[in-house]
């Protein structure tokens, strides 16, 4: 809960994942025939928050967020690796049905520093909201699971299909290797430690004890809103309890502006994390738009021949 996944939507006939800091001080070696000591570095100052959080703020966007695929890419390439697939089990004689769409996903950030919107909080306490059930996939039978997995032992499979298997084969002519694509893993890993450094920060760590202050002020005992939830939110429905705490959640939060100030204060982290390391965010565009080059052409070659 403290590192939300981004969700995505597409229409997907394979089930399959995709691929949740303090600073080090630099210690100087001593020097011999009287020479002074290297200075030692100190941990980076951090970084400056430039606006005023306000009160009832709600997760918006992060600087990271234009690194990650967005929902038309990931579609785009959702379907071409469908339409690969697809075909590499039709010409193996072991055509799959149609896949049922994916439904939308909630916010990206909807849950990142705990809960925020009161009337979920008022209906569900920290239980999700309750949505739609998504379709269940058409069932698999054993020859097209070989088909779609490949062989273990690298002969081929039904039909002739390829050793690696058809899921494997699609994703290597989109992505040059056996594993599907996937938001980059120097994003993935910048998103994870701008949220570490940030809870770390003094300016968060101020407000998470005002926070603190202000649930036990009205009965409630909780060290922060990510450790809430995990005691209460695991039967099937919200108790009374769990909506008191809930509802008391989001209104330290508000009476703190704890959203505000932590997701100003993670901006600033990603910020730096982006300069800092702007050449291999550069180059995991590069990847990317190769790869969505990839799919625009599977794409385009499957609406000529159609």
């Amino acid at each position: 809960m403290t590192r939300p996944t981004r969700r995505r939507v597409g229409r997907s006939r394979l089930s399959i994942a995709l691929l949740a800091c303090g600073a080090c001080l630099a210690t100087a070696s001593c020097t011999t025939g009287g020479e002074k000591d290297a200075p030692v570095a100190g941990p980076a100052a951090p970084p400056p928050v430039p606006t005023t959080p306000s009160a009832g703020a709600r997760p918006g966007t992060l600087p990271l967020d234009s690194h990650f695929l967005s929902r038309e890419d990931h579609r785009k390439l959702r379907s071409a690796l469908d339409l690969l697939v697809a075909a590499c089990m039709k010409r193996a004689g072991v055509p799959l049905p149609p896949a049922p769409e994916v439904t939308a996903e909630p916010p990206q950030h909807e849950r990142r520093y705990g809960i925020s919107s009161p009337d979920q909080a008022a209906r569900y306490g920290y239980h999700v909201a309750e949505r739609t059930t998504p379709p269940t996939p058409p069932p698999v039978t054993a020859r097209q699971q070989r088909a779609l997995s490949g062989t273990p032992d690298g002969r081929p499979g039904p039909g002739g299909s390829p050793p690696e298997g058809c899921n494997a084969a699609a994703a290597r002519k989109i992505t040059g290797t056996a594993s599907f694509p996937a938001d980059a893993l120097v994003v993935r890993q910048l998103n994870m430690d701008s949220f570490e450094q940030s809870k770390n920060d003094a300016r968060v760590r101020t407000v998470l004890r005002k926070w603190s202050d202000c649930m036990k002020a009205g009965g409630f005992s909780h060290t922060g809103p990510l450790d809430a939830p995990r005691a209460m939110a695991a039967g099937p429905r919200a108790s009374a309890r769990e909506v008191a705490t809930a509802r008391a959640d989001i209104a330290c939060k508000d009476r703190t502006r704890l959203i505000g100030v932590w997701s100003a204060v993670e901006t600033a982290y990603q910020h730096r994390l982006i300069k800092e390391r702007a050449k291999e965010l550069a180059a995991a565009r590069r990847e990317q738009d190769d790869r969505l080059r990839r799919a625009t052409e599977v794409l385009r070659s499957s609406a000529s021949s159609s």
